[in-house]
């Protein structure tokens, strides 16, 4: 069934904000925006002077906070994204004979109760329905295959027409969501820095709006829920929150929130502090935290069986590590071992079922703990950022494989826009 172009009277309807970027400060208004002209990510600002905690919304998705949000609620298609549990763990964590490790209180966040499993929705169903509200008539991304599902989905409520590059390790269930709910999907040989290479370059060609992570200001806005989701279930703040990280979108969500809520004065207690966990074959943001560089150099040869954990170098770099350092939080990079023995002592010995990226917050937590970094009097929140992909069944997706951006318009049946056209 081809998308349909979205009515304007579909249209959402964007909330006064203003866009300021992550380097240089300047400021703009809110647009159909990816970088700002110097190159750096932009986020999005409020008069938060106006904005006040009675004006939550009495609902459990993540559109309760639509206050602190870019869009208005009232003409949002939920799906259900946010209002996820956060359960208190009573046998991993308590210092018992089958699991040693020991702190005051120990909680896991379960992101894969989301639609299409993962935190990836909370992103896309904020910066999808932006898109179209500032004019936008098609979306594209790379990605290793989570964030593709969320955005087919987002898109179809929406009505907006989809294009999603995966890379070749993609999980195949992903390309099947993405393929069912009306995606033009292209397997782009290469990792996610060459998939977003390409999606850079048909954004260009084709006037598309790209939504990939941290090239637009608008993801980091539905991530940054968890943070305030965690704040009123607990009715405070954690010690620690550790954090599964690739592109790092969900670690600068949870630094925003966590500045907003100090300047809206609905938080005045300590800051949690991040722990950020990365694979130890691919861990360019731990490696620059333990040099003390603020910025990430790009890391060679990226390998681990945790897709989300793949990417080589991201735009988002300086701004996690600056919310490590503001934090005084910590990072750490764990090995495949350890992964996998994570996520199979949460499934059995508590019952969630985690994702290799979110069984790395545990791993993450024993390597801290046993460095005496995390103590014993420490509460920590655990964040499993979708939930575990089991055993690959069912038939292959049948997905085109492309080199270029060229060959990948071929196969879409994209032409170029002329010259001068508005994207």
């Amino acid at each position: 069934i081809p998308n349909r172009k979205p009515e304007m009277g579909h249209r959402v309807r964007v909330r006064p904000a203003f866009l300021e970027c992550t380097a240089c400060g300047k400021r703009r208004g809110v647009t159909l925006a990816n970088l700002c002209d110097c190159g750096a990510p932009l986020l999005v600002r409020y008069d938060l002077e106006s904005i006040h905690r009675e004006d939550l919304l009495p609902r459990r998705d993540l559109w309760r906070y639509a206050p602190l949000l870019p869009l208005d609620a009232t003409r949002v298609e939920s799906r259900g994204e946010g209002g996820t549990p956060l359960h208190r763990l009573t046998r991993i964590g308590s210092g018992g004979r089958v699991a040693r490790l020991k702190v005051a209180a120990l909680h896991v966040k379960d992101e894969g109760l989301n639609p299409t499993g993962t935190f990836k929705a909370r992103g896309m169903a904020v910066a999808v329905p932006m898109a179209q509200a500032l004019g936008a008539g098609s979306v594209l991304a790379p990605t290793a295959g989570n964030a593709g599902a969320a955005l087919a989905l987002y898109a179809a409520a929406y009505g907006l027409e989809a294009t999603i590059l995966m890379t070749p390790d993609a999980p195949a269930e992903a390309k099947r969501k993405a393929l069912a709910m009306g995606a033009k999907v292209l397997q782009i040989e290469g990792d996610i820095t060459d998939a977003g290479r390409v999606a850079q370059q048909i954004a260009a060609a084709t006037g598309a709006f790209n939504v990939a992570t941290l090239r637009e200001p608008y993801r980091v806005e539905g991530k940054k829920t968890m943070l305030l989701e965690i704040w009123e279930d607990l009715g405070g703040m954690p010690d620690w929150i550790l954090f599964p990280t690739g592109g790092g979108t969900g670690v600068a969500g949870i630094w925003k929130a966590l500045g907003e809520l100090r300047e809206l004065g609905w938080y005045e207690g300590a800051w949690p502090r991040i722990g950020l966990v990365q694979a130890e074959g691919c861990a360019p943001l731990v490696r620059a935290w333990t040099q003390g560089r603020d910025s990430a150099e790009p890391w060679t040869n990226p390998t681990t069986a945790a897709a989300g954990l793949r990417v080589p170098a991201t735009l988002a770099d300086r701004i996690v590590l600056r919310a490590i350092r503001e934090t005084r939080g910590a990072c750490v990079a764990v090995s495949e071992d350890e992964l996998a023995d994570a996520a199979a002592n949460l499934a059995a010995l508590e019952g969630p079922s985690a994702c290799l990226e979110g069984a790395a917050t545990l791993a993450g937590l024993r390597r801290l703990h046993d460095e005496g970094v995390i103590r014993p009097e420490d509460r920590v929140v655990l964040v499993n950022t979708g939930v575990g992909r089991g055993s690959e069944d069912g038939s292959p997706a049948d997905v085109p494989a492309v080199r270029s951006a060229e060959e990948a318009m071929a196969r879409l049946g994209l032409a170029s826009r002329p010259q001068g056209m508005p994207g």
